[in-house]
C-alpha cells in the first residue's frame, strides 16, 4: 500500500514533475547521439580474437590489399578487341587510377606482357599508349590475351565479348563515406566508357559495391519502411484506442525511448553497424507493448468514471506486471552478448537502455500526460466490443478443442525445424531489382565471380617463395583447384614464372614451364620486378619478405555452406599432399561464412537461456513453478513454430534470422506477464475459471490484441523490403508476434479454463500455489 500511495502522490499531486523528471534522464541519455558514428567496415562483425579475422589481417599485412571494385564492360559491338572498345578500356584504366584509396588498377590494356630481347627481359603494357590499333595488332593482342591464363575468366571472357577493369582498394575505414566516394567515382568512369561507346553496357560489382549496397539498402529501408511502420502504428492506435491524445502520448514514449537508447549507445562508445542500426525498431516494439497497457487501463477507467485519480490507479494496477515484463525483457536483450558478432552485443546493450526507459516512461510520463490532457475514449474499445466476447465464448465452451487444434497445428509446424539449414548466399540478400544484384549475376554468368578465397602459402625449410619445388607444388595445386566446380579462376605466381621462362627461351610453347633451379627462379624474379611500373608490382602475389606467396581463388556466387565445404576440401588436400606447407586461408566471404554458422547457433542458445531465466524469474515472482513453466509456452513455442514454418517454406537460416528471437522476445514476454499476472490477481479475489478469464481478457485482452495486430502489420510491411536481411527479419518477426497472439488469446486461457474445470472447486489456490 505504501508503494501505491507514493506512486499516486507523484502523479496526482505532482503531474508536471512526473512528466518532466523522466524527460531529464532521456535528455541526458539522448545527448550521446552526437557521439554516434557509423562503421561500414565489415571487420566490425568479428571479434579481435576471431581466427578467420586474424588470418585475413595477416594476409593483408604481408601482401597488398584485396578489396576490389570491378567494372564489367560489354562493348556495343559484342567484341572487346575493336579500336573503339580498347580505346574505352585504356581511357577508363587511366581514370580509375584516380579512384579514392586505390592502390592498383588491372585491365587488359595495362596487363604486363613479358618478352625477351636477347638475354634481356622486357615488360610492357599489353596495349601500350599510342599503339596503332591496326588489324594485325588487334589480332596479336586478341591471340595473346585469350591464351593468357592470368587474364581469361578474370579480366576477359573466353568469348572476348566482356572485359573487366579491377581496382584494388585500401581504404582506412574511418568514415562511412569512403565506400560511397569510391562507388561515385566508379559511376563517373562508367559514364566515360558510355561516352566513348554509347551503346555499351557497364556493370559495377565487387566487395566494395556489396558493402556500399548493404549500407544503402539498410538506410533506404530505415528512411522509407520504418516511417511507414510508425505511421501504421499511429493510425492503428488511433483506431483501436479511440483517442488522439492517448495515441500522441504513446508516440512520445516511443520516440523518447528510442532517442535515449541510441544516445546511451553514443555514451558507451558504440559504433553503429547494420545490425545495431535496427535498435530503434526493436525499442519501438517494446515501447508500444508497454505503453498500450497503460493507455488501455487509463481509458477504460475514464470511460467508466472520469476522475483525477485514474492515472494513479492505472499505475498501481500495472506496476507489478510492467516491472516484471521490463526486467525479464532486459534479461533477454542482455543475453545478446552471447553472440559471436560484436555488433549484436551493441544492439543488445542499446536496446537494454531503451527497454529501461520505455518501462520508466510508461509508468511515469505517459500516465501524467494522459492525466494532464484528460484523454478520454469516444466509446468502448473496438476489441472489447467485437473480439473479446466471441473469444471468451470459444475458450469457455470449447477449451479442449481449442487446445487440440492450435496445439496440433503448432506441433505440426515444429516438426519442420530440422528442415532448416544454417546457410547464406550474400548476393541473394538483394532482390533482382537491385543494381548490384543485376551486375553481379551478369558478371558471374559472363566473366568471373566476386567471391574469393585467399591462401598465404610458404614451405617449411624454404626461405623463398621462388623455390622451384614450391612453385611446382603450387602449379599442381592450381590445377586441382581449377577442377573444383565452385572455382572460376586461380591466380598464382607460378603462371608468371612459366611465362618468363617461355620468353627467355625462344618463346616456344614447350618452354611454358617452371624454371628448374632456385638460382634461375631468383634471377627471373629479380629481372621481372625491376621491369614493372609503379603500382603494378608483385606485392599482390608475394609477401614483403618474399618467403610466402598468395594464391587467390575466384569462385562462382556460392552459398556459405558451399564455401565452407570447399575450404574443408582445400585443407584436406593440402594436409594430404603438401604437409610441408604452412598455410593461412581467409577472405571476407569466408569470414562471413564462418561467423554466420556460429552466430545463429550462439543466438539461439542465448534465446533459450533468456527464456529459461525469464521462466525462473516468473516462477519466483508468481510463487508458482507451474506458472513459470507455463510462461515458456507463449514465449518459446511461437518462435519454434515460425522456425518450423520457415523450414517448410524457405529452408535456410542466415544472419538476419539471428535477430528474430530477440526482436520478438520483448513483446511476447510483456503480453504473457500481463495475462498471467492479471489472472492470478483475479483468482486471489476468489473468482474461478471463466469468470476470472472474463475479467482478465476485459482488462488485458485489448492491449495484447492491439499491440500484436499493429506490430504484425508493421513488420509484415518490412517483409516487403528488397533487402533480404530486413525482409526476412520483418516476415519472421511479424509471424512470431501473430502466433504469440494466438497462444496468449486462445491457448493459455483455454488451458486455464480446463485446469479450473478439472481441479476440485474447494481448492481455489491449486493453480496459484
Amino acid at each position: 500500500m505504501k508503494t501505491t500511495w507514493t506512486l499516486r502522490l507523484s502523479v496526482a499531486r505532482f503531474p508536471k514533475a512526473s512528466l518532466l523528471l523522466p524527460l531529464v534522464l532521456v535528455l541526458v541519455c539522448a545527448a550521446g547521439i552526437s557521439q554516434l558514428k557509423f562503421n561500414v567496415d565489415y571487420r566490425v562483425f568479428f571479434a579481435k580474437d576471431n581466427p578467420q579475422l586474424a588470418a585475413f589481417n595477416h594476409i593483408q599485412d604481408n601482401f597488398s590489399a584485396s578489396e576490389k571494385l570491378l567494372l564489367v564492360y560489354t562493348p556495343s559491338s559484342g567484341d572487346v578487341f575493336t579500336p573503339q572498345a580498347l580505346n574505352a578500356v585504356q581511357a577508363a584504366t587511366q581514370e580509375l587510377w584516380k579512384t579514392p584509396y586505390s592502390t592498383r588498377v588491372d585491365s587488359i590494356s595495362n596487363f604486363q606482357r613479358t618478352s625477351a630481347q636477347g638475354d634481356e627481359l622486357l615488360v610492357d603494357d599489353l596495349i601500350p599508349e599510342g599503339l596503332e590499333l591496326s588489324q594485325d595488332n588487334l589480332a596479336a593482342i586478341r591471340t595473346y590475351a585469350l591464351n593468357e591464363p592470368i587474364l581469361v575468366n578474370r579480366l576477359i571472357s573466353a568469348d572476348s565479348d566482356v572485359t573487366g577493369l579491377l581496382v584494388t582498394i585500401n581504404k582506412p575505414g574511418n568514415s562511412p563515406r569512403e565506400a560511397a566516394s569510391i562507388v561515385a567515382h566508379g559511376h563517373q568512369v562508367e559514364a566515360l566508357i558510355k561516352q566513348i561507346d554509347p551503346g555499351a553496357r557497364v556493370d559495377l560489382t565487387g566487395m566494395i559495391m556489396m558493402s556500399n549496397t548493404f549500407s544503402e539498402s539498410a538506410r533506404a529501408d530505415m528512411a522509407t519502411l520504418l516511417p511507414l511502420m510508425l505511421l501504421i502504428v499511429i493510425l492503428g492506435l488511433r483506431f483501436f484506442l479511440q483517442s488522439w491524445k492517448a495515441c500522441m502520448g504513446i508516440v512520445l514514449v516511443i520516440v523518447f525511448s528510442a532517442l535515449g537508447g541510441m544516445g546511451a549507445g553514443g555514451w558507451m562508445g558504440i559504433q553503429l553497424s547494420s545490425p545495431s542500426a535496427v535498435a530503434p525498431m526493436i525499442i519501438l516494439t517494446i515501447a508500444v507493448a508497454h505503453s498500450v497497457h497503460i493507455a488501455n487501463t487509463f481509458l477504460r477507467l475514464q470511460l467508466i468514471s472520469p476522475g483525477s485519480n485514474n492515472a494513479d490507479t492505472t499505475i498501481a494496477d500495472n506496476f507489478k506486471p510492467m516491472m516484471i515484463a521490463g526486467g525479464t525483457t532486459l534479461i533477454g536483450f542482455i543475453t545478446m552478448n552471447f553472440s559471436d558478432v560484436p555488433p549484436y552485443h551493441d544492439l543488445g546493450n542499446i536496446v537494454s537502455v531503451g527497454v529501461t526507459l520505455a518501462t520508466l516512461l510508461s509508468l511515469s510520463f505517459l500516465p501524467a500526460f494522459l492525466h494532464m490532457t484528460n484523454a478520454t475514449p469516444k466509446r468502448e474499445l473496438f476489441v472489447n466490443r467485437y473480439l473479446i466476447p466471441p473469444v471468451l465464448g470459444l475458450i469457455s465452451q470449447r477449451s479442449v478443442l481449442t487446445l487440440l487444434v492450435v496445439g496440433g497445428c503448432t506441433i505440426g509446424l515444429m516438426l519442420f525445424i530440422g528442415s532448416n539449414r544454417l546457410n547464406d548466399e550474400f548476393v541473394e540478400y538483394f532482390d533482382h531489382s537491385t543494381d548490384f544484384r543485376i551486375a553481379t549475376d551478369y558478371t558471374d554468368e559472363h566473366l568471373t565471380g566476386i567471391y574469393s578465397a585467399e591462401l598465404a602459402i610458404s614451405r617449411k625449410g624454404s626461405a623463398s617463395a621462388s623455390d622451384p619445388v614450391l612453385l611446382a607444388e603450387l602449379d599442381e595445386f592450381k590445377n586441382w583447384l581449377l577442377a573444383q566446380p565452385e572455382v572460376r579462376h586461380v591466380a598464382s605466381i607460378s603462371d608468371t614464372f612459366k611465362q618468363i621462362n617461355q620468353n627467355l627461351n625462344g618463346g616456344s610453347s614447350d618452354q611454358y614451364r617452371l624454371p628448374n633451379s632456385a638460382d634461375l627462379a631468383s634471377q627471373y624474379l629479380l629481372m621481372y620486378e625491376m621491369s614493372l611500373p609503379f603500382g603494378l608490382d608483385v606485392s599482390d602475389k608475394l609477401s614483403m619478405d618474399r618467403r610466402s606467396t598468395r594464391v587467390v581463388v575466384t569462385l562462382h556466387n556460392i552459398s556459405s555452406l558451399e564455401m565452407l565445404d570447399l575450404e574443408a576440401r582445400m585443407q584436406q588436400h593440402i594436409n594430404t599432399l603438401y604437409p610441408q606447407w604452412e598455410t593461412l586461408c581467409s577472405s571476407p566471404m569466408l569470414m562471413f561464412a564462418h561467423i554466420g554458422q556460429k552466430n545463429i547457433k550462439s543466438m539461439m542458445a542465448g534465446i533459450l537461456v533468456a527464456l529459461l531465466l525469464i521462466a525462473i524469474a516468473l516462477a519466483f515472482t508468481f510463487r508458482s513453478v507451474r506458472f513459470g513453466l507455463l510462461s515458456l509456452l507463449p514465449n518459446l513455442v511461437p518462435i519454434m513454430a515460425v522456425f518450423g514454418l520457415w523450414g517448410l517454406t524457405v529452408g535456410e537460416l542466415g544472419l538476419s534470422m539471428a535477430l528474430v528471437g530477440g526482436m520478438c522476445l520483448g513483446v511476447v514476454v510483456d503480453d504473457t506477464v500481463h495475462l498471467l499476472s492479471r489472472y492470478l490477481k483475479t483468482r486471489k479475489q476468489g473468482l474461478e475459471g471463466a469468470p476470472a478469464l472474463e475479467q482478465v481478457l476485459a482488462h488485458s485482452g485489448a492491449p495484447i490484441v492491439i499491440t500484436s495486430i499493429l506490430l504484425t502489420a508493421g513488420f509484415l510491411l518490412l517483409g516487403t523490403s528488397s533487402f533480404k536481411l530486413n525482409s526476412d527479419l520483418g516476415s519472421a518477426t511479424g509471424l512470431i508476434i501473430l502466433f504469440a497472439l494466438a497462444f496468449d488469446l486462445l491457448v493459455i486461457p483455454a488451458w486455464l479454463v480446463w485446469i479450473a474445470k478439472t481441479s476440485p472447486s474447494p481448492t481455489a489456490k491449486t493453480v496459484i500455489e
